[in-house]
């Protein structure tokens, strides 16, 4: 049995070590996202005998399961190791995050060992940021529309966050909260509130980089995220007061255009499978559409 510990602020420069180094542009090896959901997840990690950074977690109303495994050794080595300890609690083995990449990684050490299922609701929309900061051609129209309105209609100025004005953010971020369910009975608005108030108490360490819209003297939208990979910048949140017409608009192109102009891709994560989001993502028209799934022993 590997000998797995809760992830902490202060892991970060370890986990970093290895996420740092991936090719993989999926947003679930981000430390940030990682320790914000950790009460959510009861995500925990090590590090193998064979060097390789391994991540165990419990999705709600599935079974246990990892991430793929980090590292430049053997990685059947790894695999292995994280179906041991699998057999070693009494649980299914399942490998969660899994992209088509990472699927044929495996599948060449090892083939014909495991099940491949994709899941929809997983698939993450990667951007080309030039689209999202420049937003040309005829297939964008409609965004140039609202943020033209919005320009119109309110006195605005983009701030990046920083300390003097997280509290706003959080003050946004509980209006927003209430005027969509209420922060204490919608249980994925509980588990959100758990998870944005721990990541704005550790903004500084955790290195994020994030911004605001500053609407009539409001902090009234914000974003932020961090670094995936060298080529591509991972969004993990994005609000904005639903009445601020033309508000989300503009808070993504100004995000891109102040933060993201040195990567080649956003990606802006998954749909979680709702509807209205799902459509918001794809009225983007994302560069790549991230598959992912799970893998199980046959």
């Amino acid at each position: 049995m590997l000998l797995f510990k809760p992830v902490m602020i202060g892991d970060k420069d370890i986990i970093q070590s290895f996420s740092g180094k991936s090719i993989f542009r999926n947003c679930d090896f981000s430390f940030s996202n990682m320790f914000g959901w950790s009460h959510y997840y009861n995500t925990t990690f090590t590090v193998s005998e064979e060097n390789f950074l391994c991540v165990r977690f419990q999705p709600r109303n599935d079974s246990p399961g990892y991430l793929f495994p980090l590292g430049d050794g053997n990685l059947e080595e790894a695999v292995n190791a994280l179906i041991t300890d699998a057999e070693s609690r009494n649980n299914p083995f399942y490998m969660y995050g899994v992209t088509q990449t990472m699927f044929e990684l495996i599948e060449k050490i090892m083939p014909g060992k495991f099940v491949y299922e994709k899941n929809r609701n997983w698939f993450e929309y990667i951007y080309s940021s030039d689209d999202l900061i420049r937003l040309t051609g005829k297939k964008f129209q409609s965004k140039r529309n609202h943020i033209n309105k919005f320009k119109r209609t309110y006195e605005w100025e983009y701030l990046p966050i920083t300390h003097d004005i997280i509290p706003d953010c959080l003050t946004l971020y509980k209006r927003w909260c209430r005027e969509n369910g209420g922060c204490n009975t919608e249980e994925s608005l509980i588990e959100e509130g758990i998870a944005t108030q721990s990541i704005f108490d550790n903004y500084e360490h955790l290195n994020l980089i994030g911004g605001a819209l500053r609407i009539n003297g409001e902090i009234l939208a914000y974003s932020y995220g961090q670094a995936l990979t060298e080529d591509t910048f991972g969004i993990h949140a994005e609000k904005c007061l639903p009445e601020i017409d033309g508000g989300f608009s503009m808070m993504n192109q100004q995000f891109a255009e102040h933060n993201c102009s040195e990567f080649l891709y956003i990606n802006r994560e998954e749909d979680l499978g709702l509807e209205s989001l799902r459509k918001a993502k794809l009225s983007y028209h994302p560069t790549i559409l991230l598959e992912k799934g799970y893998l199980r022993l046959k």
